[in-house]
């Protein structure tokens, strides 16, 4: 779609409105064993720090008293933990699909 600049008064430069997308480039081989290697080691931590907050909750939550503000911090991380680890796999499978 083409309209005039309506900013410049005495102009009649015609302006595009249409997103043009950059031709694909080429992934080196490289910077994908890179990137998984780099994900992997990431992902894990993040399963490490994960089992941690799940044995955390778990003990919290077995307590015969509960410290409700420490529990719901607890699932507070675990959550977090949880969805970080989901997002490295899923980013881990793409890239999988690359190679």
């Amino acid at each position: 779609m083409l309209y005039w600049n309506v900013g410049c008064s005495d102009c009649r430069t015609p302006v595009t409105n249409e997103w043009h997308s950059s031709p694909a480039m080429q992934v080196s081989p490289l910077y994908v064993v890179t990137q998984r290697r780099d994900l992997a080691a990431r992902y894990a931590t993040t399963t490490r720090q994960w089992l941690v907050a799940r044995t955390t909750y778990r003990r919290l939550h077995e307590a015969p008293v509960k410290n409700l503000t420490a529990l719901r911090d607890a699932a507070r991380r675990l959550d977090q933990l949880e969805r970080g680890r989901a997002a490295l796999l899923r980013d881990l499978k793409a890239l999988g699909s690359l190679a």
